[in-house]
């Protein structure tokens, strides 16, 4: 007897109880295929791997637990419109079946499970009463997979977060019963469980990767700065928080002669100048007392024992609460530096040359205490931009301004000379020079440096010198116009060429005495008893008091301008040379008397020179002015503004000359 007929024996047909028996085979294999998917799910979320395929098997999982025509997943984005869906995976359909489609939004539908209120289950979805509430479709679009069975439910992680939601969907109405949404809920948390893992998994092994690749580049980082710090021409160091070197670069064992053991056990102090010492020391303590860099200059000991400066520069290094941690230290050899500056320095200051620099941008200026001095300011005195604008003379501040701008907008030399006003109201000129000193990010002059110089002397000098072109040019032309006048004159008087060249020589030779007379004195001026000496040396009336022949008597000399020498020299020339050949001086018992002295008058002081001649032939008037009668007219009276008396007395020559001092002194 088979199970059934014994069972059957109770009441029941054989034919109901096949009937029940197979039903309950359905639900066995139902179960167990369902126990399958479980199972494969749970393995895809033990095995791990990457996100997308552990996603991909529990919405693979759904739709064979479900009995769903097709699945997804849409993860949770948030826009700047709001939360909506992406698309992640897709199960049962073609993924281009949703591309044409917008994702899915927050409307009265997905709301539920966009907020994670758990599974939403509908036999009919289209007759939903939330259904066909939103544009711009009002339901599915067009072309859409078609859907009435609507299963959902919210995959949420363990910290309350909304992940996002598995959607599964069927065409035919009332194809998920209601014992599945427990079900569905344990596939949500699960599919939680497993993206969380993911995370986890991925997050954990970026920071391996990362704490991998950080090691690595610190690694390669502090091989780069050893083989920096051991290939630069510095000396470099490293301190802990307290002050303790624990690392010296190969330059530093090179300079001192030392190995990592002896400095070790020496110290770093010895390396220092036990004269400035303490004052290092003092600084090093200062900065570490407060945090801040400092920058220093004193000498270290070569291996040689020689002892030579350096620039040296302590930066430290924080941690990220901003605490020090470790200090690091550069030493740079001035020595050479230092030396060039001396010289410079003393190049600059033999050579009465200031030195400046000019910020570009901030317009700070900065000027040595020579540069001070040629524009009258003391070196203690603060001397800006601003102050150097406002020394210079109004008339010539544009003309700098637009120098120095120029050289700062093209990079071109700055050259010029201007006049500066000191303090004390003294008007000086300077001279100066700078260029480009800096480049700037931008391409342009970031700093100018340069020198002045005064240049006030110079100037004097040019002055002078054009003065003296001037004034010889106008002497030239004045003497080329008497030696003309001369020629001319004498050629007058004189009767044939031997005459002429014997009365042109004497007179061009008593105008060549009377230039170098002026040309001693840098033509200033010439002495009257000089003159009257010069010219008659040659009758032997140049000796004091007149010699044999003359008498010479003065109140006083007097110094003559060039003009009044020369034309009172010939005069006297010309008043010696007619007592030779005519006058007293032809016989030997002849003899001349000069007197001088200045006298008052309504019209203010005047020179008297009178020429008295004794001694000679009987006189009487020429009967034709002669070359010394103009010389005495034109010369004297024309030049000078004086008045010249000639008095052919039987018994001499008398001439008396009276000349305005304002027409002979000297400018001064």
């Amino acid at each position: 007897m088979t199970i059934a007929e014994a069972v059957a024996s109770d009441g029941e047909s054989t034919a109901d109880l096949k009937a029940r028996l197979a039903a309950m085979q359905r639900v066995l294999a139902e179960e167990t295929r369902r126990a399958d998917a479980l199972n494969r799910i749970a393995a895809a979320i033990g095995e791990g791997g990457d996100l997308q395929g552990v996603v991909q098997a529990v919405v693979d999982g759904g739709v064979e637990l479900s009995g769903a025509q097709f699945g997804a997943f849409f993860y949770n984005l948030i826009d700047a419109k709001g939360e909506s869906y992406t698309l992640y995976v897709l199960s049962g359909a073609p993924r281009s079946a949703f591309e044409r489609f917008p994702m899915p939004r927050n409307t009265a539908i997905f709301r539920p499970t966009f907020v994670g209120e758990g599974v939403v289950r509908s036999d009919d979805i289209t007759k939903d009463p939330r259904y066909g509430k939103s544009g711009p479709h009002f339901g599915m679009p067009k072309g859409h997979l078609p859907v009435r069975s609507y299963l959902a439910a919210s995959v949420v992680s363990r910290s309350g977060e909304v992940l996002g939601g598995l959607f599964f969907g069927h065409p035919d109405a009332g194809a998920f019963p209601e014992r599945l949404e427990p079900l569905m809920a344990g596939l949500a948390a699960q599919a939680a469980v497993a993206i969380d893992n993911v995370r986890l998994n991925d997050a954990a092994r970026r920071e391996i990767e990362e704490r991998h690749r950080a090691e690595a580049a610190l690694a390669d980082s502090e091989e780069r700065f050893r083989l920096i710090a051991d290939t630069i021409p510095i000396l470099c160091w490293m301190a802990d928080a307290d002050g303790r070197i624990a690392w010296y670069n190969r330059r530093w064992y090179e300079y001192t002669g030392t190995s990592p053991a002896e400095m070790e056990g020496r110290g770093w102090r010895w390396a220092h100048d036990p004269a400035l010492l303490p004052e290092v020391q003092q600084q090093w303590a200062r900065s570490m007392a407060t945090g801040e860099p400092c920058e220093l200059v004193f000498p270290l000991r070569r291996a040689d024992g020689v002892y030579r400066p350096f620039l040296t520069r302590l930066e430290p290094t924080r941690d990220s609460s901003g605490q020090v941690v470790r200090w690091f230290g550069v030493s740079m050899d001035v020595g050479a530096e230092q030396a060039a500056r001396e010289r410079l320095l003393f190049a600059l200051d033999a050579g009465r040359l200031g030195s400046w620099e000019l910020d570009v941008e901030t317009r700070a200026y900065e000027a040595s205490d020579i540069c001070k001095a040629n524009y009258g300011r003391p070196p203690d005195v603060e001397f800006g931009f601003d102050d150097l604008i406002a020394s210079i003379v109004p008339e010539d501040r544009d003309r700098m301004r637009t120098a120095i701008e120029t050289a700062i907008r093209t990079g071109a030399e700055y050259d010029i000379e201007y006049r500066v006003l000191h303090p004390s109201g003294e008007v000086r000129w300077v001279h100066a020079r700078g260029r480009a000193a800096q480049t700037a990010d931008h391409g342009g002059v970031r700093r100018m440096a340069g020198v002045s110089l005064d240049v006030t002397e110079r100037k004097l000098a040019e002055e002078r010198q054009r003065l003296l072109l001037n004034e010889l040019n106008h002497r030239v032309k004045n003497t080329l116009a008497t030696v003309q006048s001369i020629a001319s004159q004498t050629l007058r008087s004189t009767g044939d060429m031997p005459r002429f060249r014997d009365a042109f020589e004497a007179r061009l030779m008593a105008l060549s005495q009377t230039h170098n007379l002026l040309t001693d004195q840098n033509w200033e001026a010439a002495s009257l008893h000089d003159i009257l000496r010069l010219e008659l040396m040659p009758h032997a009336g140049g000796r004091e008091g007149g010699g044999s022949r003359f008498l010479l008597e003065s109140d006083r000399d007097i110094r003559l301008n060039p003009k009044a020498a020369v034309a009172l020299g010939m005069a006297v020339h010309e008043l010696a040379t007619n007592a030779v050949k005519y006058g007293a001086l032809s016989r030997a018992t002849g003899r001349v008397a000069v007197r001088t002295c200045v006298t008052g008058s309504d019209s203010g002081p005047t020179l008297v020179v009178e020429w008295t001649e004794s001694g000679g032939p009987p006189v009487s008037p020429p009967r034709r002015r002669g070359f010394g009668g103009r010389v005495l007219e034109q010369g004297l009276a024309g030049e000078l503004n004086g008045e010249v008396e000639l008095d052919y007395r039987p018994e001499g020559l008398s001439c008396r000359m009276k000349l305005p001092m304002h027409a002979l002194e000297p400018k001064e």
